[in-house]
């Protein structure tokens, strides 16, 4: 590959060790991954991005004392990334704490207000917290979080994804739930992979599967009751 061939003219390239490290753990090969992401902080110690990405791998193969470690090294390093409270926030969120989780987003979003991630994130915390009892979920809240995640970066189709789900579910009319396959063609127009255009196309068929099952049997609305 390129990068074995930049390694050999350079075995301390970092840029090749991280890219490298980048495949790797696309490839589900964590333990090579952390490897070349080792190297590159013992050739580059404030490498943030590196960092960062040896918690995933860390995440990934269950040591999270190993990941809180990375993330707060690069927290030391600057304290002001939203990157490192983003990944921070999905440490907590894997570990069911979702207080802690959200706390993080919100940090990660005062400190970059165009990383449309934490944006993303916040929302599904939002999703997955029990309610109080006698309370519903804060469904507009998170509807409010996918918007500003798709403003900020407008090829970002898990949003899209989430925000249709999310919208469906509380539309109260058959205009209502219209406009989620709009939606779904706002999010077709910035696919950039097959798997993306896949998934959006699949939520978008059964929307208007489900929209035209409805006015087929002249209801007002997708609600059965």
């Amino acid at each position: 590959t390129l990068f074995e061939t930049a390694l050999g003219l350079d075995p301390d390239a970092v840029d090749a060790l991280l890219h490298r490290a980048n495949l790797r753990m696309l490839q589900m090969k964590p333990i090579e991954a952390k490897a070349d992401l080792e190297r590159c902080l013992e050739l580059r110690p404030n490498h943030i991005l590196a960092r960062l990405r040896l918690a995933a791998v860390l995440m990934g193969t269950e040591d999270l004392d190993g990941a809180k470690a990375c993330l707060d090294k690069a927290e030391a390093i600057d304290d002001a990334s939203s990157e490192v409270h983003s990944y921070r926030g999905e440490m907590y969120f894997a570990q069911g704490e979702l207080k802690e989780a959200r706390e993080e987003f919100d940090r990660a979003i005062e400190c970059d207000a165009t990383n449309p991630t934490p944006y993303l994130n916040s929302a599904l915390a939002i999703m997955n917290t029990p309610p109080m009892l006698g309370t519903m979920p804060d469904i507009n809240g998170a509807i409010e979080l996918l918007e500003k995640a798709i403003e900020a970066d407008p090829q970002f189709q898990a949003a899209y994804v989430n925000l249709g789900q999310l919208k469906l579910s509380m539309a109260t009319d058959l205009t209502s739930a219209k406009k989620v396959i709009s939606l779904y063609d706002q999010g077709l127009e910035y696919c950039r992979t097959a798997e993306e255009l896949k998934d959006i196309c699949s939520m978008r068929l059964l929307t208007i599967a489900q929209v035209d099952a409805a006015s087929a049997l002249k209801m007002e609305s997708l609600n059965m009751q």
